[in-house]
């Protein structure tokens, strides 16, 4: 039987086996059952005269830390992948004047604009790339891209100075 007043050899003598059986008995990850156990010994210091025996009670104390490690994890919350999809709201409300000045001027072209338009600055497609979907040359796309550009801008434009005068 151990010296309950030398941890050194309390700790030595037990650190391995509070680990393992955290790790085998209760799947808790190497660091994270280090961690318990640690958290273990330093209750046993804290309570070394009380205890009758150390092995048992250490035992005991990591079982209980590994339950109760396991219930807080559980209530954990895995975050979705998409996370960095998902809008800032602290920011949202500094872009939604821009977001919904664009919509209203990319409702304001055609249909094929708006097809070129989104392809270009919502899907980030090259001028090739949109060439290539809309079965045409390179410079024909550029074309249409800058001449969208501008028919939104002035038909945007046109429609807010009606509004004003309403």
């Amino acid at each position: 039987m151990e010296d309950p007043d030398d941890f050194g050899a309390v700790y030595e003598d037990n650190y391995r086996l509070l680990v393992g059986t955290a790790v085998e008995h209760f799947n808790i990850s190497e660091i994270d059952a280090q961690t318990l156990a640690h958290e273990v010994f330093l209750a046993y210091f804290l309570k070394a005269q009380e205890v009758m025996n150390s092995r048992a009670w250490l035992i005991s104390a990591i079982c209980n830390a590994s339950k109760y490690y396991l219930r807080l994890r559980s209530r954990y919350v895995p975050l979705p992948s998409a996370i960095e999809e998902i809008p800032d709201p602290q920011h949202l409300d500094e872009r939604l004047p821009d977001q919904i000045a664009a919509r209203e001027a990319f409702s304001c072209v055609t249909a094929r604009c708006q097809f070129a338009l989104r392809l270009r600055y919502l899907e980030g497609y090259s001028v090739p790339e949109i060439a290539a979907e809309l079965n045409t040359s390179t410079k024909y796309a550029q074309k249409l891209v800058s001449r969208c550009l501008r028919q939104a801008q002035c038909r945007y434009m046109r429609k807010g100075d009606g509004d004003d005068r309403a």
